[in-house]
């Protein structure tokens, strides 16, 4: 008991507890946060329910609140018009090649930008400061035109290379990989140097071990935020065989009855979410671990 009360982190302290003002403003935020929490929750608890229902009862005036038979073959029939096992492959194509590029490429930066700091990092760290606030809008039309043309005489249409490519250029990751980075204790790669190690040796040895709640926080943003993408896919992407989850709900809105499109949503939000669930610790350890670090 005395070890739970030990790791409790709450705004409230525990000799503060026992005053009656203190005990109003927890009451007060709990409520506060509950009436938060449902206000995101509930829109999802209701198409949930309501993909079970017909479509007449789905239109009907006054509305139920329960549907009055739970059709489950719906799930079967939506799966197979949505060809949703293709899609899902191709969506964890796309979302894994995110993580590896976002990873790799976001991780080496950040180690370089912190650690190596060679002529210029100065410089580069400005642009990447200036990236992030620039509207992102700016640089979309000249990116497509290099897309649609060709680099270096191959064209990226029809791919998800671009994807791939734009995630590792992510401004906002890199900085995330630095300000960790910037709390590990030189001594180690020192250590590491003087044993002869390379650079990527020490980021595959040293670096990456000592920061895994950053990589997998890293990771996590980047399946929750890719696994739903639509604007760039939709501008690359051609071929409907290759079309990820996000375009996949576009492409089918108007083919299928509101009933079973709401169904065909719930395929899409669920995987993400268990994702988060499953992870969501690692995300605490990173932000918590950095903050003593920082």
């Amino acid at each position: 008991m005395k070890k739970m009360a030990e790791n409790r982190t709450s705004i409230i302290l525990d000799v503060e507890m026992h005053q009656k003002k203190a005990k109003i403003i927890q009451i007060f935020l709990l409520v506060f946060f509950i009436i938060v929490s449902m206000a995101f929750f509930l829109p999802i608890l209701w198409m949930m329910v309501s993909s079970f229902k017909g479509t007449q009862e789905f239109m009907q005036v006054p509305p139920t609140l329960l549907p009055e038979h739970f059709d489950l073959g719906k799930i079967g029939r939506v799966w197979e018009k949505g060809h949703l096992t293709r899609t899902y492959l191709v969506t964890f194509i796309m979302v894994a090649g995110d993580v590896v590029f976002s990873l790799v490429c976001c991780g080496l930066g950040g180690y370089v930008l912190s650690r190596l700091k060679p002529a210029g990092s100065r410089a580069v760290m400005a642009v990447v400061l200036w990236s992030m606030m620039m509207p992102s809008n700016l640089g979309m039309v000249p990116l497509f035109i290099n897309l649609t043309n060709g680099m270096f005489g191959i064209s990226l249409m029809d791919t998800y290379v671009p994807l791939w490519i734009m995630q590792g250029g992510n401004a906002f990751n890199t900085l995330l990989f630095k300000s960790f980075f910037d709390g590990i204790p030189g001594t180690y790669l020192e250590a590491a140097r003087v044993d002869g190690g390379t650079e990527l040796v020490i980021f595959g040895k040293i670096i990456m071990p000592l920061s895994k709640p950053v990589f997998m926080s890293v990771a996590i943003f980047t399946v929750v935020g890719g696994w739903g993408t639509f604007l760039w896919p939709s501008l690359i992407l051609k071929n409907q065989n290759l079309y990820p989850i996000g375009l996949t709900l576009l492409n089918m809105e108007r083919t299928l009855p509101i009933d079973e499109y709401l169904m065909l949503l719930i395929f899409a939000i669920v995987p993400p979410i268990l994702f988060f669930l499953f992870f969501q610790k690692y995300i605490m350890e990173g932000v918590s671990v950095g903050g003593i670090k920082g």
